[in-house]
């Protein structure tokens, strides 16, 4: 989602967009004591000890990894105002980015498997969001708990149905209910607080201290639980270019931190007086049975919303890895004409569905998935962690005696949180990475196939001097029009073309080759660049930045170009390339069945690109790959 204001400097603005992030950049981590402060304490134990070293590690999670690490230091890490995990790629050296062998390959393979980790938290988080919400009705009455499958089944298939309409209209509600929400999380745990205040004395840090020291190993398998305290954190850094860092960090401090706090708390304040209340204190905040009905049906709509900010989340991963080149070219649909970022990508919207669906089906129960999503959020910390280094020392320019033992900090906690859920990797963390291996070896060997086609292509294409002589030669029909070729490569004649004059023997007279450069920023601001090779030939450069999607006639109609020809009199020449007789080496053959099937069910340039479907001459061009 991309929620602009036209006053965003201004105090109002910036006001505005601190409300919008509640819903957007929060959810997720707004919901998390639902569920968190159980699994801890399940894992932990309800004793006095256990109850305050539990909220006091959460406490000090929250502190450390989201008001510290993410607020203060990760939101730096901008790409042009933009953020998440692509962004921090596409700030990397160009020589760890394109690197195919060795340590820096290791790195692009890893920015990939964050990328992908989150792909498999927007399967996770719709899945124990909506779930953990219905689970309250068994808090109702406990013969409801039957129907808590069933209705979170609904609601997951209501809500991905409808992803086609977009989530602008949500967009305008979604702050204000979330404002709602965290005021009520708050009141009820100032509720129990001041029938107990003695869990207030939790915030020492003494006591999770103390818990470490006191548990040792075992503390591994309670921070695997205590790290969904901060599930949705990568969305501070995620939504960074939606709202800007000011809003994102005053929703944090004014209002989020302090709801969480005193929900987490009240959990503590009930648990000390309440032990038997261990299994579900979330919901036993609300002091009779009107009151959990009012808190079930606010967590419902709560949940609905973080599940719908990660679903656009991965919307937005998808796009952003098209246009960088990590994955085959797929339908993408604006749903907004107002705001670039609300999209909606139809093949991922059906597999994150069907998989966060099949996910409720077959765990049932919130704690179930509880170790599989603290290990998709552990994962990709760490790894955003280690990028942070590359990027504080050659981007920042930071010193390493300053840089090292900060970042070192945080890396510490993060191989901890990933150490500490890698104990559920038997039980049911291997489904997160299993996904997450699986989404990035995929985009590896996307990446991989496009390298080795391009230098294919460089090494087999027709030499514009042979285009040269074979149009004096008179062997090849000139006809009098304008033709446009997507070029890849500027330097290499377009295999249309070059299909074009061996099959059919013809060429327009005025050939003009387009190239689409990806920038390193978001959006690009750039001006289509044209220039005249010869009397029959022409580059025009379109530029487009990695967030975009690239309206190629819209471009081309631009005011300067349109001085030198006219895109609606001109044909567009596309080529469609057929892989036949795959050859040994660089692709293995389950790499290679991989990018041919990818190739091969990529959307068509013409779609991707918006071309004019009547003035579109599409040549299949056969190739050894």
């Amino acid at each position: 989602m991309n929620i602009q204001s036209p006053s965003r400097k201004s105090a109002k603005g910036t006001l505005l967009l601190a409300l919008g992030a509640l819903g957007v950049v929060y959810g997720d981590i707004g919901t998390s004591p639902i569920y968190a402060f159980k699994e801890s304490v399940n894992a932990a134990g309800a004793s006095r000890d256990d109850v305050l070293g539990i909220v006091s590690l959460i406490f000090w999670t929250l502190t450390i990894v989201v008001s510290i690490k993410y607020l203060l230091v990760v939101l730096r890490a901008d790409n042009h105002g933009e953020g998440g995990v692509l962004a921090l790629f596409a700030l990397l050296p160009q020589r760890i980015r394109e690197a195919r062998k060795g340590p820096k390959a290791a790195i692009v393979f890893m920015m990939l498997l964050a990328a992908s980790l989150l792909f498999a938290d927007g399967l996770l988080t719709p899945a124990i969001s909506v779930l953990s919400a219905t689970e309250g009705l068994g808090t109702i009455n406990p013969d409801l708990a039957q129907f808590a499958v069933p209705a979170t089944v609904v609601i997951l298939l209501i809500l991905f149905i409808f992803q086609f309409r977009g989530t602008g209209f949500m967009g305008t509600i979604f702050g204000p209910i979330m404002m709602l929400w965290f005021i009520s999380i708050a009141l009820f745990g100032i509720s129990q607080l001041v029938q107990n205040p003695e869990a207030f004395i939790g915030l020492n840090p003494a006591f999770a201290i103390e818990y470490i020291g006191n548990h040792g190993w075992f503390t591994l398998i309670v921070m695997s639980s205590v790290i969904l305290a901060v599930t949705g954190a990568e969305a501070l850094y995620a939504d960074l270019g939606h709202f800007g860092k000011s809003p994102i960090r005053i929703s944090w401090f004014a209002v989020v931190n302090i709801s969480l706090v005193l929900s987490y708390l009240g959990q503590a304040a009930l648990v000390l007086r309440k032990p038997e209340m261990a299994e579900n204190p979330f919901f036993g905040l609300a002091p009779n049975e009107g009151w959990v009905i009012y808190l079930v049906l606010l967590s419902t709509v709560a949940t609905i919303i973080a599940s719908q900010a990660l679903i656009s989340g991965v919307a937005s991963i998808a796009s952003q890895a098209i246009r960088l080149g990590l994955i085959a070219r797929m339908k993408v649909v604006h749903t907004s004409h107002k705001h670039e970022g609300q999209i909606y990508v139809p093949f991922v919207n059906a597999i994150v569905g069907i998989g966060a669906i099949a996910l409720v089906i077959i765990f049932e129960t919130s704690s179930a998935l509880a170790g599989a999503y603290a290990f998709a959020i552990a994962g990709t910390m760490m790894i955003t962690t280690i990028a942070l280094f590359w990027i504080a020392l050659e981007n920042w320019k930071w010193r390493p005696y300053l840089a090292i033992p900060l970042l070192s900090v945080f890396l510490v906690i993060d191989v901890a949180f990933v150490v500490s859920t890698s104990t559920k990797i038997f039980k049911d963390a291997w489904v997160p990475l299993l996904i997450g291996f699986v989404v990035a070896s995929i985009m590896w060997i996307w990446r991989k196939g496009r390298y080795l086609l391009n230098e294919m292509l460089t090494n087999e294409t027709m030499t514009w001097n042979k285009v040269d002589q074979l149009r004096s030669s008179k062997k090849i029909s000139v006809t009098p029009s304008v033709g446009i070729y997507l070029a890849a490569n500027p330097s290499l004649v377009p295999q249309a073309l070059e299909s074009q004059i061996r099959a059919l023997k013809s060429m327009p007279q005025k050939i003009v080759m387009v190239h689409v450069v990806t920038t390193e920023q978001p959006y690009s601001k750039e001006k289509p660049l044209y220039i005249e090779l010869s009397e029959y030939l022409a580059r025009v450069t379109v530029f487009s930045g990695f967030m975009e999607l690239t309206d190629l006639p819209k471009a081309l109609r631009s005011k300067h170009i349109r001085e030198h020809f006219d895109e609606k009199e001109a044909t567009y020449f596309v080529a469609t390339r057929k892989f036949v007789n795959p050859h040994d080496g660089d692709l293995n053959k389950v790499e290679d069945l991989i990018f041919s099937a990818m190739h091969r069910n990529s959307e068509s340039a013409s779609e991707y690109f918006k071309l004019p479907a009547g003035r579109v001459i599409t040549i299949s061009v056969s190739m050894e790959d």
